[in-house]
């Protein structure tokens, strides 16, 4: 295999994810969705995306189950892409909880800066 393959699949993906959510994928629900990373495995069969939104926790909800929805869309979207893969990964989305970590302790070291 070569050496960081998933890693430079990766970021393709990304890419090509970021212009299909925005350029074809129509679901009023998925908002306004950053792709932080795409994650993909070894033997590059699966890829984790993984993606922050802006919004409540209710909102959070409805881009996720949108996101699950449109998977497979998104995914025949990049096979007509032929990105010089055998096989194109499975995708799974997954929120990326470090925004919201890093936006706590942000918090925390200001609540003790102020005391």
């Amino acid at each position: 295999m070569i050496p960081n393959r998933p890693q430079r699949l990766g970021e393709l993906l990304k890419e090509e994810i970021i212009a299909i959510l925005s350029k074809r994928v129509r679901d009023p629900r998925i908002g306004f969705i950053t792709i932080n990373e795409v994650a993909v495995s070894p033997d590059l069969r699966s890829a984790v995306v993984y993606y922050t939104i802006i919004g409540s926790d209710k909102q959070k909800e409805q881009a996720a189950l949108a996101l699950e929805k449109t998977s497979g869309f998104i995914r025949r979207e990049l096979m007509l892409l032929h990105l010089n893969v055998k096989h194109l990964p499975a995708l799974t989305f997954r929120y990326d909880t470090s925004i919201d970590y890093g936006e706590r302790i942000d918090n925390v070291l200001r609540k003790l800066k102020h005391l």
